[in-house]
């Protein structure tokens, strides 16, 4: 859950000091006109985020002359106002009250915006504090004031809201069904706000999909036309929504660059800026400087937003300081914000909190703590959302593996697989609810595409009347025969055609067979490599439970053994996920490859960085197998035995370049092994020089200039 941020400029200072004058005790006898006191209270809404304490104290001086003023419709929009500060600020029970009375009056004065909107913000409310239902309720009854109204930005707002909801719940079947909603609405009406939102937790079904791709080619376009009339507040959404679109397809650098555009945008309307959106994507990149000089710039606001955006700016520090293996900076930041959630009763975030410091206390060795969050956690999990109870268990397995306990670990594994197959039984039933909606496009095309060939035959037959009409004509007119010879070829002509349509129903038969049959194909692949995934993880837990029990040097080949089993279940991961079975994406496959073998070894060897430079690079999976098992036998003996255990920086580096007629690819550490005979003698590397030759038909050199580079020089078929 993300929110709007809000800075207080010079200008802006100016106009809220204006209000403060007006709205004073001195002024009171003042009545001011209801139109000019309308757009006061509109305005106020609109910069609900600015510099909190100093904005709401207007919001409720404002609140104070309107009590006063003779303008009813004017109070229930007001009341509505403060009650989203209340709200805004994570103050949800005073909030509430405010709404039913601003509901109370405009439902009476027939006032249908305002009444929906705080209907709306009642079931936001809710949904804040995971009492789904009522969230539902009050959803639904939005909607339905909205639509009597013919309002289509309330409605496109509230199905995105009620989308947001279910995508917690972690119902992605009615998620997928609300999103359509919205974008049928946004076809008839593309002149209607909307926002576009990362739904990760849906996995595969939107991650890299054709809906983000779309959505970023819309907000370019619009983009383009918002500058063109200078629109401040368009700009920064469109900027926003890119950034969230390129997040989804895990584009992190571009998401990051585009959040900062947004941010700049704020800051010419005098917002305060979002930098920790910036930090999370260059988190996410890997860019550990970048990451935390935005999240200190948020952090420097915290004293000017509301709670729950203090908050916020709180748990992404702990994540950031977690993703690069600060486990008591992350222990700090988690706990400052689970306390601060707790107070306000943001029950879906403490929750995801909980499974935070059960990771950083196992990794921390404190076990008793994170098996109370892990208790703690799980009880809540039932009650808020599928997805943090799947997490929690994934942690407890973890916890537990930690601990030796491996009744509990093998019990939380088990717990783990069926949910994971309760979600892959979403995904697939909404996968058939996106190929209905795909086949209900296709028929509609199809019917239009057969009303546009009966128009065109009706104007052929039109055509050839008129021309039967005139040959008759001219056969009386001069000679019988000459009508008889237009007529024959008439004949002939319709034989011809009725042939033409014969033939090209065959193969629309013929099509529509080998159409069927490639898709049962893809099926079946798909089911192939996810089995064979499977099977590879069973393998590759069973090598964990006898590793335990095994002397030092076997649980060492073991591990070694593993990781290369980690490489190949993930390329079939990767595979089953994609809709091209028959291609891999390196860039994609090698950094995560890479990542998994570091985070393996790296508990045991201390803190290495990886710095990654690959292209994006299409080949087919045995290729991408032999670099991936080549890289798990660099890295692993970088890992091994390339570090004192004295020195600082410890960096290994993965290159992969594409050039004119080969592939550029180097594995390379900042250590201190020197080039002898025993390490040319290894097993490891003579593994890699067999791949090298032997698959990739290449060659390799071996260097050691500030520790050992392997180069090599590739020429397989990508």
């Amino acid at each position: 859950m993300s929110y709007f941020k809000v800075v207080i400029k010079p200008a802006a200072q100016f106009l809220f000091l204006l209000l403060l004058v007006t709205a004073s005790p001195g002024h009171s006898q003042v009545r001011s006109d209801s139109a000019s006191l309308w757009s006061r209270i509109i305005q106020l809404e609109n910069r609900i985020f600015a510099d909190f304490p100093e904005t709401f104290a207007v919001a409720n001086s404002v609140l104070k002359e309107t009590e006063q003023a003779d303008c009813t419709r004017c109070l229930g929009r007001a009341l509505m106002m403060v009650g989203k500060f209340y709200w805004a600020n994570g103050q949800y029970e005073e909030g509430l009250k405010y709404f039913r009375k601003s509901i109370a009056i405009s439902q009476e004065l027939k006032d249908y915006d305002t009444w929906s909107k705080a209907t709306d913000l009642v079931a936001n409310t809710y949904y804040y504090q995971a009492y789904y239902d009522s969230a539902e309720y009050y959803f639904q009854k939005a909607y339905s004031i909205a639509e009597e109204s013919g309002d289509i930005n309330g409605m496109i707002l509230i199905l995105h809201n009620t989308s947001l909801m279910y995508h917690r719940k972690g119902d992605f079947k009615r998620t997928i069904e609300f999103i359509f909603k919205g974008e049928k609405l946004k076809d008839k009406f593309p002149g209607s706000e909307h926002h576009v939102e990362s739904l990760g937790a849906m996995g595969p079904l939107m991650i890299d999909s054709i809906y983000y791709k779309e959505k970023i080619k819309d907000e370019i376009k619009n983009l383009q036309h918002y500058k063109s009339i200078s629109d401040s507040m368009a700009i920064y959404y469109s900027y926003r929504n890119l950034a969230k679109s390129y997040r989804q397809l895990l584009d992190h650098k571009r998401a990051a660059r585009y959040f900062i555009k947004a941010c700049n945008a704020m800051n010419g309307m005098g917002l305060i800026p979002e930098w920790d959106m910036v930090a999370k994507d260059y988190s996410d990149a890997n860019m550990k400087d970048s990451a935390f000089y935005y999240h200190y710039l948020a952090k420097g606001d915290i004293g000017r937003v509301t709670q729950p955006n203090a908050v916020y700016t709180l748990e992404l520090l702990g994540d950031t300081h977690l993703h690069f293996n600060q486990f008591d900076s992350a222990l700090f930041y988690y706990d400052s914000a689970l306390s601060m959630n707790y107070r306000m009763n943001n029950r879906i975030t403490f929750t995801g909190i909980h499974r935070q410091l059960v990771r950083v206390h196992t990794i921390l060795g404190n076990y008793n703590e994170a098996e109370y969050h892990l208790t703690v956690g799980m009880k809540l999990a039932k009650e808020v959302a599928l997805i943090h109870e799947k997490n929690l268990i994934n942690e407890g397995k973890l916890l537990y593996e930690r601990m030796g306990d491996f009744k509990k670990a093998l019990f939380y594994s088990e717990k783990y697989k069926v949910y994971l197959d309760s979600i892959n039984r979403q995904e697939t039933a909404i996968n058939l609810t996106r190929m209905q909606a795909e086949f209900k496009t296709a028929k509609k095309e199809s019917e239009l595409s057969e009303m546009t060939q009966r128009n065109l035959l009706n104007e052929e037959k039109i055509k050839t009347r008129n021309l039967q009409i005139g040959l008759s004509a001219i056969s009386i007119i001069l000679i019988g025969s000459f009508g008889g010879l237009y007529f024959t070829r008439f004949k002939q002509k319709k034989k011809v055609s009725e042939t033409l349509q014969e033939q090209n129903r065959i193969i629309e038969n013929q099509y529509g067979i080998v159409q069927k049959q490639n898709k049962e194909k893809e099926a079946l692949l798909h089911e192939i490599h996810h089995r064979v995934k499977n099977n590879l993880q069973i393998i590759s837990s069973l090598i964990n439970i006898k590793s335990r029990s095994a002397s030092g040097e076997t649980t060492e080949i073991l591990n070694e053994l593993n990781n290369r089993i980690h490489s190949l279940g993930l390329i079939h991961e990767m595979l089953y996920k994609s809709d091209h079975l028959g291609s891999v994406d390196l860039k994609s496959y090698l950094t995560e490859q890479c990542h998994l073998t570091l985070a393996s070894l790296e508990l045991t060897h201390g803190a290495i960085e990886l710095i990654t430079d690959i292209d994006q690079i299409e080949t087919n999976i045995d290729v991408a197998l032999a670099l991936g098992l080549i890289s798990n036998e660099l890295i692993t003996n970088a890992i091994k035995y390339a570090f004192k255990a004295t020195q600082q920086l410890k960096t290994i580096t993965v290159t992969l370049n594409r050039k004119i007629d080969h592939l550029y690819f180097s594995i390379s550490d900042n250590g201190s092994s020197q080039l002898d005979s025993e390490i040319k003698k290894s097993f490891g590397l003579r593994f890699v020089e067999q791949l090298v030759k032997s698959k990739l038909n290449g060659d390799f050199n071996i260097k050691c200039e500030h520790g050992l580079q392997v180069e090599m020089r590739l020429q397989p078929k990508v």
